[in-house]
This record gives C-alpha cells, sequence and structure tokens, in this order.
C-alpha cells in the first residue's frame, strides 16, 4: 500500500524531528501530477533553497494531502546506491504511464554526504528536473523541492528532514502546533 501526504504530516505533528527521519529513513517522492489526474493545480512557485517563502509546499499541504508518497529506495537487486525508475516490473520504483519507459532514469544514492542524483538512463520522453531536460547519462544533484519529472509524471522530491522542515513550517505558519 501506496503511503500518502497525510501520513507524514501527521507523523510531523507526532515526532521530534530525528525521530520523523529514523521512521522515513529513506528520499522521497511526492506525487504531484500524471496525465489525466492532475492531482493539483502546478502554480510554478517552488520552494526556496533557505526555506523562507514556501508558497508550494504550502499549496502541497492545503490541497495534497491525498498525494502518493513513494520512498527512493533500493528494493530489487542491483549495483549498491542505485534505484531504478521505470515503467518494468524490473525497476525498484514502478512508475505505470505510458509516457514513461520501460527502463526511465537511476538514482544515485551516495554513501559520502548524503546526496542523491538522477541520470535518464535513454527515456523517449525525457527526465526534467526543475522543468529542464536532463542530458541521457548526465547527473543532477537534486535538492529538497526539486520537481522531476518521468516522461509526464510529476514529483517533488524531498530528504526526510527537508519534507520535515516543510510540513512543520507550514503547520505552524497556518497556526498550529
Amino acid at each position: 500500500m501506496t503511503a500518502i501526504l497525510q501520513d507524514f504530516i501527521s507523523a510531523s505533528l507526532e515526532l521530534a524531528r530525528q525521530d520523523f527521519c529514523q521512521q522515513a529513513s529513506h528520499p522521497l517522492l511526492i506525487e504531484v501530477w500524471r496525465p489525466g489526474r492532475l492531482s493539483f493545480q502546478w502554480g510554478g512557485t517552488r520552494l526556496s533553497r533557505d526555506g523562507v517563502e514556501m508558497p508550494l509546499a504550502r499549496k502541497i499541504l492545503r490541497e495534497g494531502n491525498h498525494l502518493p508518497v513513494h520512498p527512493v529506495r533500493q528494493k530489487l537487486p542491483g549495483p549498491a546506491g542505485t534505484v531504478r525508475v521505470g515503467r518494468s516490473q524490473e525497476n525498484d520504483l514502478v512508475v505505470q504511464d505510458d509516457t514513461v519507459s520501460a527502463r526511465h532514469a537511476v538514482f544515485h544514492l551516495h554513501s559520502t554526504g548524503g546526496v542523491v542524483d538522477v541520470r535518464d538512463v535513454g527515456s523517449t520522453n525525457g527526465t526534467r528536473v526543475n522543468d529542464q531536460k536532463i542530458v541521457v547519462g548526465k547527473e543532477v544533484v537534486l535538492f529538497d523541492g526539486d520537481l522531476v519529472a518521468f516522461g509526464d509524471v510529476g514529483f517533488l522530491f524531498f530528504y526526510s528532514a527537508g519534507l520535515y522542515d516543510v510540513l512543520r513550517a507550514c503547520v505552524e505558519a497556518q497556526g498550529g502546533r
């Protein structure tokens, strides 16, 4: 069963940051759109790097509690730290959509520094980061709030600590705990 954003919102209210990060120990992808099923209206405003202005995060918190959340983690045997993405069941993250290639992209989870990058492996419809198509084979380092699209399916990327911080800031901005 796929987790939804509301599960993470609830956990951010119940847990301390360290406990939240232990529970959600992998980077996360929040599915924000898919052809024929727009999860919510994408406004083009993204999370700022310093975390001060967060209109996109607030919009997600307000309207997106039903959005599917996928861990970026290796599920199948393969090179350590590699998470394969595609339409085929032979991938760690399966994205069932005709615009996603059977073998579409690869995430690399660096063991040192906790950095994650994504690389397109020659997909038909490309991989985009923040609406910029990435060159096949070129690794692009990801940051909290980056928009990653495989074909026509879009996700917001977060490290667990970054998601916790955004969710807590949004709750506090709305007068929550």
